[in-house]
């Protein structure tokens, strides 16, 4: 069976070796936040109550995304936001992080730039080897722009949509939501995801009393994904792997456009940069803060000195 994907997550398998800052996986990748400001403030984004007014300094950024190239052998990375199409350099950025030394860089956005814009679809193709599109409904865009984007960009368009209370929670919601995505024209690749609540792993370590009403229990997350699973069980085997990018659980549903489950329940930011074992942690993630440093997470505790 021939499986078209080629996602980051779901079939690498790590191998670490010894660094001065722990063990660091050859698969690891990197995050860029280009910015904090956005068009919209969604009460599960790590980003919804920072200085909107923060933009990330390439001149400084690209310094030390060389560095941890050089030192760390680091190849891909996708550069994020808030909405990173909001930087008013969001093109240079991509192209100077190419130039930095990165092999495959990607994108996240939530499309509505895009639809202001035609022509920086086909600036961003030449650049990125992938688009990935937050779609979880239409609040965004609507499903024609989502079609418009795909046939447009020249390279692999992924759409990453997540799950809340009320938003394709219940099994037959979600199924159709995927299969609709998965069967039609819109992508190459679905990623479908629980929300997580905030704690440590955010620069906004508050959780509103909206995101906890809305984000469901990890029973319920398990229940929801295991029935989804079932019903595409019918018509395909469905592969997992355990143990890809850390303490993150994936599933493939191997149809036509892939979909992969990602299962991210009951992790702490400890779990993740293991600040009291230094030697011993691995290190499957870096993140380019805002400001331009390399962090371990996506606050300023676990910055590293390159």
């Amino acid at each position: 069976m021939i499986i078209n994907t080629n996602s980051l997550e779901i079939f690498k398998q790590n191998e670490y070796r010894e660094t001065d800052i722990g063990l660091v996986s050859n698969n690891a990748y990197l995050s860029i936040v280009a910015t904090n400001n956005c068009q919209r403030n969604c009460f599960y984004c790590i980003n919804s109550h920072t200085d909107r007014r923060l933009n990330l300094p390439i001149g400084k950024a690209v310094k030390n995304i060389k560095k941890l190239v050089d030192k760390y052998g680091i190849k891909e990375a996708v550069i994020l936001g808030g909405e990173p199409l909001l930087h008013k350099d969001i093109v240079s950025l991509c192209r100077q992080v190419k130039e930095a030394g990165i092999k495959k860089l990607f994108l996240t956005t939530n499309g509505i730039e895009l639809c202001n814009n035609f022509s920086l679809i086909k600036d961003l193709s030449f650049l990125l080897d992938g688009l990935n599109i937050s779609f979880h409904n239409e609040d965004f865009i609507p499903f024609s722009m989502l079609n418009t984007i795909y046939v447009s960009f020249i390279g692999k368009v992924r759409v990453n949509t997540n799950v809340w209370r009320g938003n394709n929670s219940d099994p037959w919601s979600l199924y159709k939501f995927i299969r609709k995505l998965s069967n039609g024209h819109y992508c190459n690749e679905v990623r479908v995801s629980n929300l997580i609540k905030k704690d440590s792993f955010s620069v906004n370590e508050i959780n509103s009393p909206e995101t906890e009403d809305m984000i469901l229990s990890d029973n319920e997350y398990k229940s929801l994904f295991i029935e989804y699973l079932r019903r595409e069980s019918e018509d395909h085997a469905i592969f997992v792997n355990e143990n890809t990018l850390g303490f993150v659980k994936y599933f493939l549903v191997p149809t036509p456009v892939p979909v992969i489950v990602n299962w991210n329940i009951g992790s702490k930011v400890s779990d993740q940069v293991c600040e009291n074992d230094i030697k011993h942690r691995k290190i499957n993630t870096f993140k380019c803060l805002v400001n331009g440093d390399i962090s371990l997470s996506w606050n300023t505790n676990n910055i590293i000195q390159l």
